[in-house]
């Protein structure tokens, strides 16, 4: 009967840590789902902001954020809140415990945060990080280009800029929505340095591709410029020139 007994125990403590174990797994999962970079840039797009372009009139008017969520090893979940057209002023670091947190596909919803003024939850879209490079052609030199490497932005607004003495262009890779219907991925190329552009700046030239599009690039003789997203065995130039050093 005493064996009985430890053997029933046994086995409800096997039950038990496969429980903690399946919901873990689940908690895990879940985590996971919100964990990587968020951007509201694209869901800015003639709606609320303080910008010209902008023009809905409302009480308050939300600003441009930049969200990258990630898992410490305690599996929980912390905010890197950052502000800006390219996300390029660190805010903070916080804990998800703090605000309300709502995944639908590849939107996120946040609410909660002070720095946030609209009392509606704040819609982010999942930003996919794309590596890519720049070349410059040198006039003043034959058959001689000025290459910058190894760079990487996201395809909600992410820019990145030719730094070289004398010559301003800069890429920017975006997700919008044209004619409030059409979803695409564009490619833009400003001859202004990046701090310079902004929601209302005119762009030289750009291309578009499917939204969902792993390449994308352009080439107009004085400036060329390709991006790849970031994927398990992903190649681009850079990923070549590596292989070659």
């Amino acid at each position: 009967m005493r064996k009985q007994i430890i053997i029933c125990c046994i086995l409800v403590v096997f039950a038990a840590c496969k429980e903690v174990e399946k919901k873990t797994d689940v908690l895990n999962e879940e985590l996971s789902e919100y964990a990587g970079e968020w951007d509201n840039f694209l869901q800015v797009w003639q709606e609320n902001t303080a910008d010209d372009i902008h023009r809905t009139e409302v009480d308050q008017k939300h600003k441009h954020y930049h969200l990258s969520i990630s898992e410490n090893e305690n599996d929980s979940l912390y905010i890197s809140i950052s502000k800006g057209r390219n996300g390029k002023n660190f805010v903070e670091k916080i804990s998800v415990a703090k605000v309300s947190l709502r995944i639908d596909v590849d939107t996120l919803f946040v609410s909660g945060l002070n720095h946030f003024e609209n009392k509606n939850s704040y819609k982010f879209i999942r930003a996919r990080t794309f590596s890519g490079w720049l070349e410059y052609p040198m006039k003043q030199y034959k058959d001689s280009v000025y290459r910058q490497g190894n760079l990487e932005i996201h395809d909600q607004g992410g820019m990145a800029e030719i730094d070289i003495e004398g010559v301003r262009y800069t890429a920017e890779l975006t997700q919008l929505v044209y004619g409030k219907r059409l979803a695409i991925m564009k490619l833009a190329i400003y001859d202004m340095p990046m701090d310079s552009v902004g929601i209302n700046s005119r762009s030289i030239c750009y291309t578009w591709v499917n939204p969902k599009a792993k390449r994308i690039g352009i080439n107009l003789r004085k400036m060329i410029t390709g991006w790849t997203l970031i994927e398990p065995g992903f190649q681009n130039q850079n990923t070549w020139r590596k292989e070659k050093q």
